[in-house]
């Protein structure tokens, strides 16, 4: 079992990951309405006469070019980036215009690419290709693949997708071959079920709770608007004088956007009231003579978080308490411990891979000093862990001594100690103890903590019964330890990943007996110790839902935060007072799908207005960036134990995606 939670988004829903080629078993989507409320943005829409997508504030006569020759815009559920379709390909952008991605799809192989749309909160984008509706993470990370079965009847496309994660769309005919008939379905992403709705309709448009479909059908010799709910139900029409085009739902779903398709008119663009069916209309933007495609920008809120204690032990504490449930207990977006990991609050150089072990066993890293239990990691160990549960050590005596086993004993756990001679050796027994047939295999340097760290976090992502391990090189060269680890794999089925320059020059300029002539390995580094946490975090991570950040000069800062991100996303190295470049253009270009960054220190770790400046890197606006303290792992008073505090106002999707590495774009051969 593997287990990818995220804690700001468990108590909003029930959605699974999506993955391809789920179960597509018939049967009514039973859809929950989604707590992440949204006010009303901007309009979006093709400016027909200069084949522009301009943006639009209601009530006012400004309209704003957005991007040339591109058409089908969709805004993400939080308003931060849209998705257009722009030669054959799907890209995004942020709110503002800039920062850049396109989709990629093998050797263009995908024709008629079309209707994007944004799923869950964000992280996932989908889209029509080749009759067929695809999804790919919208960071660019992944190529595209089919949502479900290609062996389902029909020709499928238009998909609008929901936070809650619905799709509706049109299915023609028997196959793409044929052209009768356009129904209207749903497919659920959390189970794999379908509804058809209604047998004749184009252009669906679900609603933002996920509760209805808007769609277009004619009636009385024109093209009307119509709305059914997501149960097949309920079925209404709104317009009856104008035809209907595109409609687009307003984010508060109290009013819906469509096209009339009259060039003439002075107002090509209708809105209706859902509960009233009164019809507004837009007046067309200068040098057109009409709009089409029509989005309406989501304002929805994003979250800063700062988690941390009275010191570094403090933090290390406050972390453990804000990630899992006290023994017997149970709340929303806490984990169960299944064991614990014993560090040196001394020693950084055996501390570097614990966070594999404490997310492949599942458990808290707590750190001690070397020669006892501190009073704070025996609560956490009582609170946390059945009687009996092992507690690992890392290192040996001279790193934690016996009293400290001792102790563990005493309080009724079972120590079991991973050691070697070395830093080196000791991350090789840290290794064997997370698996004995590694997937992945990271190699970073033990004379510094930022890469090994970062690795660490990104290994452990792999969660309870994870293949991934992490293993230390000396500078520009290996012990024979790790030597002996890394010559005992295949590197034709284990992933080898060398993060940094060292790390990479000591894998190329080791001699391994039992690897083959050719071999392959993937290099990952960066400008400075927060260029290469970005890069690592763009290589293993596909749209995370939230982003840790740590001070670069504090290596228990660092493990801490690392702890505090198992399972759940990157940790970027930073400065203590400002977000670095290398942050700010991640956080960029992750804003579809991150919701959460989380400061992990006090202000002197990570400074308010750093962490105020990576909230609005991920928005729409800064002002829609609600912030939560936790100190002492806890919300502010007034405010504990509720769980919409906890996961403040999060969209649907309960679980994050899994670490999706982007092997072909570093894949390096050695002969």
């Amino acid at each position: 079992m593997k287990i990818h939670r995220c804690r700001v988004l468990a108590a909003l829903g029930t959605a699974v990951a999506l993955a391809a080629g789920m179960a597509a078993a018939p049967g009514a989507a039973a859809a929950e309405p989604v707590t992440w409320q949204a006010t009303d943005g901007k309009l979006m829409f093709l400016n027909g006469a200069l084949n522009v997508l301009q943006t639009h504030e209601l009530g006012t006569g400004t309209y704003t070019d957005f991007v040339a020759g591109a058409a089908e815009p969709a805004w993400s559920p939080d308003g931060s980036r849209v998705a257009y379709v722009k030669d054959n390909r799907v890209e995004t952008r942020r709110y503002t215009g800039s920062t850049l991605v396109k989709i990629p799809e093998r050797a263009g192989s995908v024709r008629g690419v079309a209707h994007p749309t944004f799923l869950y909160g964000g992280s996932t984008v989908v889209y029509s290709g080749d009759g067929r509706l695809r999804y790919a993470p919208s960071d660019g990370s992944g190529y595209g693949r089919p949502l479900f079965s290609t062996t389902e009847d029909g020709c499928d496309r238009a998909p609008s997708a929901s936070v809650n994660g619905l799709i509706a769309f049109v299915r023609t005919g028997d196959t793409c071959g044929t052209t009768t008939g356009s129904a209207i379905w749903l497919y659920d992403a959390n189970t794999g079920g379908f509804t058809k709705l209604t047998d004749e309709g184009q252009d669906p448009a679900i609603s933002p709770d996920g509760t209805q479909v808007a769609f277009v059908r004619e009636a009385g010799g024109l093209t009307r608007l119509f709305v059914i709910n997501v149960d097949g139900t309920g079925e209404r029409q709104l317009t009856f004088s104008d035809a209907a085009y595109t409609p687009s739902w307003a984010p508060s779903g109290t009013r819906i956007a469509f096209n009339n398709g009259n060039d003439e008119d002075a107002s090509a663009t209708r809105i209706v009231d859902v509960a009233s069916g009164d019809v507004a209309t837009m007046p067309n933007p200068p040098s057109t003579s009409s709009t089409t495609d029509i989005a309406w920008q989501p304002l929805r809120r994003n979250n800063t978080l700062r988690v941390w204690g009275a010191d570094a032990q403090g933090t290390n504490t406050a972390v453990s308490r804000w990630s899992w449930n006290t023994l017997g207990q149970s709340e929303p977006g806490f984990a169960d411990a299944r064991s614990a990991v014993l560090i040196s609050q001394d020693s950084p150089s055996y501390a570097l891979t614990a966070q594999t072990l404490g997310g492949q066993k599942q458990g808290p890293v707590l750190m001690t000093p070397k020669s006892s239990l501190s009073s704070a990691v025996q609560s956490e160990l009582k609170r946390t862990l059945k009687p009996g549960s092992t507690v690992y050590l890392v290192g040996g005596t001279d790193v934690l001594s016996s009293a400290v086993a001792t102790k563990v004993t005493s309080l009724g756990f079972t120590p079991k100690r991973l050691a070697g001679t070395s830093r080196y050796s000791t991350s090789v027994a840290v290794a064997k103890a997370v698996t004995s047939a590694p997937k992945y295999v990271f190699l970073a340097t033990g004379t510094d903590y930022h890469s090994a760290i970062a690795a660490s976090v990104a290994a452990g992502a792999l969660g309870y019964g994870g293949k991934g391990t992490v293993v230390l090189n000396d500078g520009n060269s290996l012990t024979s330890s790790v030597a002996s680890y890394l010559n005992s794999l295949d590197p034709d089925t284990t992933m080898v990943i060398p993060v940094g320059a060292s790390a990479k020059y000591a894998l190329t300029h080791t001699a391994f007996s039992h690897w083959p002539g050719t071999w392959s390995y993937y290099p990952v580094s960066g400008s400075g110790h927060d260029g290469t946490s970005a890069a690592l975090a763009r290589f293993w991570w596909s749209s995370p839902h939230q982003v840790g950040l740590a001070r670069t000069d504090s290596w228990r800062g660092g493990i801490s935060a690392a702890t505090g991100q198992l399972w759940y996303g990157p940790v970027l190295w930073t400065d203590a007072t400002t977000l670095t470049d290398a942050d700010a253009a991640y956080l960029r270009s992750e804003a579809a799908g991150v919701n959460t960054v989380i400061a992990y220190g006090g202000t002197g770790s990570v400074s308010a207005s750093e962490l105020a400046a990576a909230g609005s890197a991920i928005s729409a606006s800064s002002s829609l960036v609600n912030y939560v303290p936790y100190y002492k792992g806890v919300p502010p008073a007034g405010t504990a134990g509720t769980a919409t505090t906890r996961q403040a106002g999060q969209p649907g999707a309960s679980v994050a995606p899994g670490p999706q590495p982007q092997a072909r774009s570093v894949k390096t051969t050695v002969k």
